[in-house]
């Protein structure tokens, strides 16, 4: 996992090799059992290695400063092969769940994550900017891809797609939340969601 920071904000020419220390520095130490309230820029930029200017001039606030580091946690969105005729909708559920699970056995991003939904009352703003910025974008592609395979008749027209997104990713979630990821393997793990939620969902035999 790559933790190169987006580039999300304008301004002054940065040095990604500091934006890269200081989003190093907060993995590692959430990772160690450090809460998100307990940090402080400034411990942030002692183990970063960095000048503590070199923080602030980057986040005036920790909410700036998780963001990016949940940005960097989050692959760019892998692109499913679309509505080409060719594409096949388990395999493009693939490409997208895949990417989840990935994300899920890194233990560093699940650490980030439990730490954000343990501490959302804390951070109502940081953590409705995930949703807005991070999970909907996601949730949006998984239910295009849903719609395709309603329109090629691969799934039923009368399925309630938003339950269908969400019974394909809750066993990852729920996997990520208890912290029991050491065996689960992404490829693997990501297929056997997918063929049991879509047999559920297939139409019945004519």
């Amino acid at each position: 996992m790559t933790t190169e920071l987006p580039g999300r904000r304008g301004g002054r020419q940065r040095d990604p090799a500091t934006d890269t220390a200081i989003i190093e520095a907060v993995l590692g130490m959430v990772a160690s059992g450090a809460t998100l309230t307990g940090l402080s820029l400034v411990t942030i930029a002692k183990q970063a290695g960095v000048s503590r200017n070199s923080v602030y001039r980057r986040w005036k606030t920790k909410d700036e400063l998780y963001l990016d580091v949940l940005e960097a946690i989050n692959e760019p969105r892998p692109l499913p092969a679309g509505a080409d005729a060719r594409a096949d909708t388990r395999a493009d559920l693939a490409v997208l769940l895949q990417a989840l699970a990935e994300r899920v056995v890194d233990e560093r991003a699940s650490s980030m994550l439990r730490a954000l939904n343990a501490e959302a009352a804390t951070f109502p703003r940081l953590h409705s900017r995930y949703f807005e910025e991070i999970v909907t974008p996601r949730r949006s592609a998984m239910n295009q891809v849903l719609r395709r395979g309603v329109e090629r008749g691969e799934i039923r027209p009368d399925i309630d797609l938003d339950l269908v997104s969400e019974l394909l990713v809750s066993p990852l979630l729920a996997r990520m939340a208890s912290g029991s990821t050491d065996r689960l393997d992404p490829e693997q793990a990501s297929r056997r969601i997918i063929d049991l939620v879509l047999d559920g969902a297939a139409p019945a035999p004519s």
